[in-house]
Protein backbone atom coordinates (compact mmCIF):
# COMPACT_ATOMS: atom_id res chain seq x y z
CA UNK A 1 0.00 0.00 0.00
CA UNK A 2 1.35 3.50 -0.79
CA UNK A 3 -0.27 5.26 2.27
CA UNK A 4 2.64 5.88 4.61
CA UNK A 5 5.50 8.45 5.91
CA UNK A 6 8.23 8.65 3.03
CA UNK A 7 11.39 10.90 2.73
CA UNK A 8 11.71 12.59 -0.10
CA UNK A 9 14.70 13.84 -2.57
CA UNK A 10 14.95 16.06 -4.84
CA UNK A 11 17.35 17.33 -7.80
CA UNK A 12 17.13 20.46 -9.77
CA UNK A 13 19.13 22.93 -11.74
CA UNK A 14 20.02 24.75 -8.26
CA UNK A 15 20.96 21.69 -6.49
CA UNK A 16 19.93 18.82 -4.16
CA UNK A 17 17.30 19.00 -1.25
CA UNK A 18 15.29 17.00 0.94
CA UNK A 19 12.19 16.39 3.09
CA UNK A 20 9.07 14.04 4.02
CA UNK A 21 5.92 13.43 3.43
CA UNK A 22 2.67 11.76 4.07
CA UNK A 23 0.56 9.88 1.68
CA UNK A 24 -2.46 9.06 2.67
CA UNK A 25 -6.04 8.72 1.25
CA UNK A 26 -5.05 10.97 -2.23
CA UNK A 27 -3.64 13.22 -0.12
CA UNK A 28 0.06 14.50 0.18
CA UNK A 29 1.11 16.48 3.21
CA UNK A 30 4.87 17.09 4.40
CA UNK A 31 7.87 20.06 4.06
CA UNK A 32 11.43 20.36 4.53
CA UNK A 33 13.26 23.37 6.39
CA UNK A 34 11.67 26.09 4.50
CA UNK A 35 8.53 24.78 2.53
CA UNK A 36 5.50 23.55 2.99
CA UNK A 37 4.07 20.65 0.58
CA UNK A 38 0.14 19.85 0.12
CA UNK A 39 -2.07 18.66 -2.44
CA UNK A 40 -3.16 15.12 -4.02
CA UNK A 41 -1.97 11.94 -5.66
CA UNK A 42 -2.69 9.19 -7.60
CA UNK A 43 -2.27 5.77 -8.30
CA UNK A 44 -3.08 3.98 -11.58
CA UNK A 45 -1.21 0.25 -11.22
CA UNK A 46 2.50 1.04 -10.53
CA UNK A 47 1.81 5.07 -12.56
CA UNK A 48 1.97 7.61 -9.48
CA UNK A 49 1.25 11.26 -10.39
CA UNK A 50 0.84 14.27 -7.96
CA UNK A 51 -0.22 18.12 -7.80
CA UNK A 52 1.68 19.43 -5.35
CA UNK A 53 1.41 23.40 -3.81
CA UNK A 54 4.94 24.12 -2.49
CA UNK A 55 4.80 26.74 0.09
CA UNK A 56 7.78 28.97 1.22
CA UNK A 57 7.61 30.01 4.88
CA UNK A 58 11.22 30.65 5.25
CA UNK A 59 12.54 32.88 2.22
CA UNK A 60 16.26 32.36 3.42
CA UNK A 61 15.74 28.71 1.87
CA UNK A 62 16.20 28.68 -1.62
CA UNK A 63 14.70 25.99 -3.81
CA UNK A 64 15.90 23.80 -6.02
CA UNK A 65 14.42 24.97 -9.32
CA UNK A 66 15.64 28.59 -8.68
CA UNK A 67 12.29 30.35 -7.72
CA UNK A 68 11.27 33.02 -5.57
CA UNK A 69 7.97 32.29 -3.74
CA UNK A 70 5.36 29.20 -3.41
CA UNK A 71 4.71 27.33 -6.97
CA UNK A 72 2.57 24.39 -7.84
CA UNK A 73 4.55 21.47 -8.87
CA UNK A 74 2.98 18.46 -11.02
CA UNK A 75 5.13 15.26 -10.48
CA UNK A 76 4.83 11.78 -12.86
CA UNK A 77 6.55 8.35 -11.97
CA UNK A 78 6.58 4.93 -11.17
CA UNK A 79 6.05 2.97 -7.74
CA UNK A 80 9.14 0.79 -7.40
CA UNK A 81 8.10 -1.78 -3.94
CA UNK A 82 8.92 0.97 -1.67
CA UNK A 83 10.56 3.32 -3.90
CA UNK A 84 9.23 6.14 -6.30
CA UNK A 85 10.93 7.26 -9.20
CA UNK A 86 9.12 10.67 -10.34
CA UNK A 87 9.86 13.86 -12.29
CA UNK A 88 8.57 17.14 -11.17
CA UNK A 89 7.72 19.92 -13.18
CA UNK A 90 6.21 23.43 -12.70
CA UNK A 91 2.77 23.93 -13.50
CA UNK A 92 3.12 27.41 -14.88
CA UNK A 93 6.47 26.16 -16.75
CA UNK A 94 6.43 22.95 -17.68
CA UNK A 95 10.08 22.64 -19.15
CA UNK A 96 11.24 23.65 -15.30
CA UNK A 97 11.88 20.39 -14.27
CA UNK A 98 13.25 18.31 -11.07
CA UNK A 99 13.91 14.30 -10.14
CA UNK A 100 12.08 13.36 -7.88
CA UNK A 101 13.12 9.80 -5.51
CA UNK A 102 11.13 8.74 -2.33
CA UNK A 103 11.41 6.17 -0.01
CA UNK A 104 9.00 4.82 2.44
CA UNK A 105 9.46 4.98 5.83
CA UNK A 106 6.80 3.02 7.54
CA UNK A 107 3.29 2.37 7.03
CA UNK A 108 0.16 4.57 8.91
CA UNK A 109 -0.81 1.82 10.52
Amino acid sequence: MIDGLWIVRFQGPQGNGGGVVVLTNGKVLGGDGGFTYRGGFELKGDAFSAKVLVENFDSTVPNVIGIVGNFELLLEGKVQGEMIAATGALAAAPSAKIVVRLSKRCDLS
